[in-house]
């Protein structure tokens, strides 16, 4: 009698039980429905938060909206945001993305694309867009620490910040690829990064016994509250050194040009002119290089009509550090005096006049070949200049002459 009881009961449960565990044919469209819900709430979320000026909460709800679905539109409501609250370096892929794939179908819309163009053209300026090219595919690839290339492509387009950045690539079978580059805000650019095969060393077999695959693993949840990815304003990159951001090594030439001032040619009054220089930077603490400037006198010497002008080379060997430089310098050139005829006999005399002296200044690197530099330099002479009218002395001037310059200049 007991067995009967237990079958009957077991038929009476079984069809129940089943039509439990069968799936409802709506669950799935309910879960649907509750992303979209979710999602447009998030995003709706951003949309007030921008509208009334909190740039921080609207990127929040914008990234977490695009953290349940990914959505051009909203994309670039994000890259606008970034661009508005000062970090336009981390704009330019969202924006991208919502001027391609953003519906531009109602006038609205088509304006609102248009906005994304020219904030695109805006965070564009602060840095570069660049060209990864690895030679194999299917590499892992990180730029400055962070994954690029989720699909292992062995060509993709990143956007970085102006200055120095490094790329590292693995693939299995292959040595670790580092390419370091300098980037140049509002130029695009390309790098290569080359993977090299390991190298296989025959070695004798050995046998080494298996041990237990024993390991403890602990556990440690810590952190703030959001990600970077939920809140891009959390974390503020630390500035780099914009003395060492475009620092270029090894043996290069260098050209320079510009006005200079030189005080000390027969007076003191200033005579002006030009320089032209080249040289060698040796490395990045020593260079040499030579010189030829002329300058002419302002003013006629003791307010007289008599012109002065001098010209000449100079050598120099030059410290360097970080933006400043000291050099010592070697001179050789003339300093000419001429009485004109609107008071005097016309006649010109020119002296040679060696000296040494030294030289302080400061350089500017604007791009990666291009600098700025400004420099005053003395210089002791072998004999100064004296002047002299009948038995009158115009002018008496020491064996020194003071410079000072600024000029731009190439390296290649």
């Amino acid at each position: 009698m007991r067995s009967v009881i237990v079958v009957s009961t077991l038929l009476l449960v079984s069809p129940s039980a089943w039509a439990q565990s069968l799936p409802s044919p709506d669950v799935e469209e309910d879960r649907e429905a509750e992303v979209e819900l979710r999602f447009k709430a998030l995003a709706q979320l951003g949309d007030r938060e921008r509208a009334a000026g909190r740039l921080r909460e609207a990127a929040r709800a914008y990234r977490q909206a695009l953290n349940v679905r990914h959505d051009s539109l909203v994309a670039g409501r994000l890259g606008m945001v970034l661009v508005e609250g000062g970090r336009p370096e981390d704009a330019p892929e969202l924006l991208l993305d919502a001027i391609h794939r953003a519906p531009a179908a109602t006038p609205a819309e088509r304006a609102e694309r248009k906005r994304f163009f020219e904030a695109h053209e805006v965070a564009r300026a602060h840095g570069s867009w660049v060209e990864v090219m690895v030679s194999h595919a299917g590499a892992r690839v990180t730029v400055d620490g962070i994954d690029r290339n989720d699909a292992g492509r062995s060509a993709f387009w990143t956007f970085v910040a102006g200055g120095e950045h490094e790329i590292r690539a693995t693939l299995d079978g292959f040595e670790e690829a580092v390419v370091k580059f300098t980037a140049v805000k509002g130029q695009d650019m390309k790098v290569p990064v080359p993977l090299t095969a390991h190298k296989v060393e025959e070695k004798p077999a050995v046998y080494v016994p298996e041990k237990d695959p024993t390991a403890t693993l602990s556990a440690v949840v810590a952190g703030p509250e959001f990600t970077k990815q939920e809140d891009p304003f959390a974390y503020e990159e630390q500035p780099k050194d914009p003395t060492t951001a475009t620092e270029r090594k090894g043996l290069r030439g260098f050209l320079g040009v510009g006005p200079v001032v030189v005080f000390g040619v027969a007076s003191w009054m200033p005579a002006v002119g030009a320089m032209i220089g080249g040289g060698l930077q040796v490395n990045q603490h020593l260079s040499i290089g030579l010189e030829a400037r002329g300058a002419w006198l302002t003013t006629g010497v003791a307010d007289e009509p008599i012109n002065a002008m001098t010209a000449g080379g100079m050598a120099s060997l030059c410290g360097h550090y970080k933006w400043f430089f000291g050099c010592a310098l070697g001179h050789l050139g003339v300093i000419r005096v001429e009485f004109t005829s609107r008071s005097y006999k016309p006649a010109s005399f020119a002296d040679v006049k060696p000296g040494a002296g030294g030289r302080i200044g400061a350089k500017i690197r604007v791009t990666e070949s291009f600098t700025i530099q400004a420099a005053a330099d003395v210089l002791g002479l072998s004999s100064g200049v004296q002047v002299v009218v009948g038995p009158t002395i115009l002018s008496d001037q020491p064996p020194v002459m003071f410079g000072v310059q600024i000029g731009g200049g190439w390296e290649f």
